[in-house]
């Protein structure tokens, strides 16, 4: 199947040049790791996701999401530009091209805003279908409410990103690609996207099985492992655009 082919593909492009990708990775997600551990490392909320945030820690939290995002912008633009233009690393600090960056910011904000307007009427469907169940169940969201919650607004959202995907690789090489253009070079993929939708979300939901387990022994190591996933998702997700923009803009050919 198409889908699992880029997603292998994506997979054995980070394998097969492990070292340009922990180059390229592992200074903003070291930077990132530092500063979470700072501000006391993953404390209560790993325990407990719906515990209250002490307020002296939200704008520890804000900046560390900030710095997130910052450290997310930085390893998709360079991995881009490392697999479409062989702009290799040097060192273990990722090259910093601040003109591709802030184009591949302002890429994602147009990215984003067309997923929230198609998620809005989605979302309203969904509503009308679940609501009743998810008010009968104080509020949880579980059992039939979220199988139509991820069949109705998650999975289409999902495609939606993957088709329109190409504009992002390509503010990242700079060949701005418009909407319509990515739209149009990604209609060969079909069903393809919705395949590679749901091995993404299998593959990320068994790495995440560990943590599970790991907090019944200690806080800190089911932290350590989260973050590691965290790191992988990263560097595999841009790696995943990069493989759709080359296969389906560049017609480079798969090798899975």
């Amino acid at each position: 199947m198409l889908g699992v082919q880029i997603l292998i593909h994506a997979i054995r492009m980070v394998l097969n040049n492990l070292g340009a990708a922990l180059r390229i990775s592992a200074l903003p997600m070291l930077v990132v790791l530092a500063l979470t551990l700072a501000m006391g490392g993953p404390g209560e909320m790993l325990v407990d996701p719906d515990a209250a945030v002490p307020t002296g820690r939200m704008g520890g939290l804000f900046l560390a999401t900030l710095l997130q995002l910052a450290a997310a912008l930085w390893i998709a633009v360079a991995w881009h530009r490392y697999i479409l233009l062989e702009e290799a690393p040097e060192g273990f600090v990722p090259p910093f091209n601040g003109r591709a960056i802030l184009s591949y910011f302002w890429a994602g904000v147009i990215f984003s805003a067309v997923l929230v307007l198609v998620a809005i009427p989605l979302v309203l469907i969904a509503g009308v279908i679940a609501g009743p169940m998810i008010v009968a169940e104080g509020g949880a969201v579980g059992g039939f409410a979220a199988l139509v919650l991820f069949l109705l607004v998650w999975l289409p959202v999902t495609f939606v990103s993957y088709r329109i995907s190409p504009i992002l690789p390509s503010a990242a090489i700079g060949e701005r690609l418009p909407l319509k253009e990515a739209w149009y070079a990604t209609g060969t993929g079909g069903a393809a996207f919705i395949v590679l939708a749901l091995a993404s979300v299998l593959l990320v939901w068994i790495l995440n099985l560990p943590a599970g387990l790991l907090i019944a022994v200690s806080v800190q190591l089911a932290f350590l492992w989260a973050f590691a996933v965290q790191w992988a998702v990263t560097l595999g997700g841009a790696s995943v655009l990069t493989t759709i923009y080359g296969h389906f803009v560049e017609k480079r050919e798969l090798d899975a």
